[in-house]
């Protein structure tokens, strides 16, 4: 599953915790370099003049990548075409280069893919450890992140499919209607293995979710152990050094100490489990062993 949709500039700072953990320098901005797919749909007859493209083809989209022979690279589709009194009707379009370009040929393509790279090779390293742990952290489960009793209504075809910002989901046993069913992830969709289908019938299916939340939505103790735990990584990745190593894993485990208190303190946990809001204590049930 992909990471969530989080602009790179706001894990600026635990990059920066990270790099400076290894001994490197810190940056100022995660700056990518950005690399379009970009595929033909169609061709047309048109010419520029300036940056108004005139042309018989009604509703090119706005974004629309323009090419042809003479047309300067990147050229594209800045405002809709204005219907002009000319026989035959035409339209002009505003492009975002000015050029002059004969009539001829041209053709239109989208953006079918966005590639970012982040242009220091240390630099991406710590981004990607950094959201690569961030994801193993949360999927742990935290009182941040996870959600009881949570409603979901299926779609269309009575399925439910499992957002990629979702680390788990389960059905909730409190709930009587779900005591005969036992769900799991498959294929992205919620399964029942006891009806052996992927169809809730229920208008409303009440489930436990674990979310992935996004770098600005973690609480700052968790932050600071994810830190913790990415830097170790990223030092046996670039480093190499076995004692600078062995130093941040005592750092590690000093912060994870640090999440696990704020845990406790958040959690309202009890000795039997039971939050404030029910009793989510799930005990031993042999049964649910024997009928597997």
């Amino acid at each position: 599953m992909p990471f969530p949709t989080t602009g790179s500039n706001t894990e600026l700072q635990a990059v920066n915790q990270i790099l400076a953990s290894v001994g490197q320098a810190p940056v100022t901005t995660l700056t990518t370099e950005e690399t379009l797919v970009i595929n033909e749909v169609s061709r047309f007859t048109g010419s520029i003049s300036g940056t108004t493209l005139t042309t018989e083809t009604a509703n090119i989209p706005v974004g629309t990548y323009i090419g042809g022979t003479g047309v300067e690279s990147g050229t594209s589709i800045a405002t809709a075409g204005v219907e002009q009194a000319t026989d035959p009707v035409t339209y002009e379009y505003t492009v975002n280069i000015s050029q002059t370009v004969a009539s001829q040929a041209m053709t239109q393509s989208i953006v079918t893919s966005r590639v970012e790279t982040p242009t220091n090779p240390d630099v991406a390293i710590a981004l990607n450890t950094l959201r690569e742990v961030s994801r193993e952290v949360q999927a742990e489960g935290w009182s941040f992140n996870k959600e009881y009793d949570y409603p979901i209504t299926p779609d269309s075809n009575d399925e439910i499919q499992i957002p990629n910002n979702v680390l788990q989901m389960d059905l909730n046993t409190t709930r009587t209607v779900n005591l005969n069913r036992d769900s799991i992830n498959r294929g992205g969709k919620l399964y029942d293995r006891m009806a052996h289908s992927y169809k809730w019938t229920d208008e409303t299916v009440y489930v436990d979710i674990l979310w992935e939340m996004d770098w600005g939505d973690i609480p700052e103790p968790i932050q600071a152990f994810i830190v913790a735990r990415a830097a170790s990584i990223v030092s046996s990745r670039i480093i190499g050094d076995p004692n600078q190593y062995q130093m941040l894993q005592q750092k590690e485990a000093f912060a994870r100490a640090m999440a696990l208190e704020y845990e406790t303190s958040q959690g309202d946990y009890t000795y039997f489990g039971a939050p404030k809001e029910g009793n989510y204590y799930q005990s031993y049930q042999p049964f649910h062993t024997l009928q597997r």
